[in-house]
Formats: C-alpha cells, sequence, structure tokens
C-alpha cells in the first residue's frame, strides 16, 4: 500500500513461474510475452475511470 493519499496499492509484483522443462532459450520468450500482455498493458496505461449511481 502507498504510505501518501489518496489510498491505492503502491506496486504489484507478479512472478511467473515457468512449466518445467522449459528449454533456457526459450524463458526470454515467456517474459516478453507476459511483459506485452493485456493485463500488463493496462497496468501500465490504466484506463480511465468513472463511477456513478443507478437511478
Amino acid at each position: 500500500m502507498s504510505t501518501d493519499r489518496p489510498a491505492r496499492i503502491a506496486g504489484i509484483r507478479v512472478t511467473v513461474t515457468p512449466p518445467p522443462g522449459l528449454p533456457l532459450e526459450r524463458r526470454a520468450a515467456l517474459l516478453a510475452g507476459a511483459s506485452h500482455c493485456t493485463i500488463h498493458n493496462t497496468l501500465r496505461e490504466p484506463p480511465g475511470t468513472g463511477i456513478e449511481l443507478e437511478p
């Protein structure tokens, strides 16, 4: 959690566990794929947000 306001999460850390037997030369490709996935891209470039009340 962030120590300043507004209250928010300060950071997110993701650990990817490669499948057993993944060759060392494929690890860079796995990391590249994870670094360009939709969730990672969304966290790097947050979408706009809005809050509304239902009628």
